[in-house]
């Protein structure tokens, strides 16, 4: 994933010969061995989203090309340097506890979607590989699988700080929950300033669940009340009569679907062949063609 980022970014990326133990091959190799990528060759081998042009942006965010031959060293490792017991990434996305808040209590714990903390792990490679190049000398950069996935669940971090609890998943404490539409499923999101308009919406008359208390109380009641509301609609119908009264309601899309969303689509998120857009911008420019 580091190696991806810093090749769209314009920089020349080699990958030696030899024998290599690649722990994420199961992922798919971003570079057979003895084969490179630069901003250019590596257009070519995604579509034509971005162009050669990027080439200058990685120059311009390490501040000089003549100090990208610095030897610089990143090491992952599961926990530090010299720590790499057998591990998953459902084992990192447990000890992290971000499988305490996914999912309902009385399921089975939900694995995220995706490869997160080898994601959000190379991330932080290309970002700190963009900072030691930037810094101009020898460096050598340690990053933690568990100290990445747990970054990744810093809310849990800042509501102990806050209010002194940990958020749990699910259960009679959970105010969102997704439910089944005709055609797919809908994420049941609203505020309290919200509920006055989604109870007429519904036509909910129960006085029980006019405060939030009383609505995590009889959850299971508020949901078996709600749930023919949702089941008789289309998605879309749900999102436009939520949308018209202000309720911040959205549907579950597909990741097929999410390629041809107007709203990705207007703001030149998804490029030809779904590519997502790069996240970043150079002097105001995003790079690509």
């Amino acid at each position: 994933m580091a190696g991806k980022l810093c090749a769209l970014y314009g920089a020349e990326v080699v990958r030696p010969e030899g024998p290599m133990i690649d722990p994420t091959q199961p992922l798919g190799r971003f570079l057979d061995a003895g084969k490179q990528a630069t901003g250019e060759g590596f257009d070519a081998a995604i579509g034509p989203f971005f162009d050669a042009a990027i080439g200058p942006f990685f120059d311009a965010a390490i501040g000089d090309a003549s100090v990208a031959g610095a030897p610089i060293l990143l090491r992952f490792s599961v926990f530090g340097p010299g720590q790499d017991p057998a591990m998953s990434e459902l084992g990192l996305l447990a000890l992290s506890g971000l499988l305490g808040i996914v999912g309902e209590s009385h399921r089975p714990p939900a694995a995220l979607a995706g490869h997160q903390p080898a994601y959000a792990a190379g991330l932080a490679g290309c970002t700190a590989l963009l900072a030691a190049l930037h810094a101009g000398g020898a460096e050598t950069v340690d990053i933690s699988l568990f100290d990445v996935t747990c970054w990744l669940n810093w809310k849990v971090a800042a509501a102990m700080m806050v209010m002194g609890e940990v958020p749990t998943r699910g259960g009679s404490r959970a105010d969102w929950f997704t439910l089944p539409a005709s055609d797919g499923h809908i994420a049941l999101v609203y505020m309290e300033k919200d509920y006055p308009a989604l109870r007429d919406m519904l036509a909910i008359e129960d006085p029980r669940f006019e405060t939030r208390a009383g609505r995590l109380t009889h959850r299971a009641e508020f949901e078996t009340l709600i749930r023919p509301w949702f089941a008789a609609r289309t998605r879309e119908a749900i999102t436009r009569e939520a949308q018209s009264r202000r309720i911040p309601i959205g549907p579950v899309r597909t990741p097929a679907e999410l390629l041809a969303d107007p709203q990705y689509a207007a703001r030149g998120f998804v490029g030809p062949g779904g590519m997502p857009a790069m996240p970043f911008r150079a002097n105001g420019v995003r790079p690509h063609g």
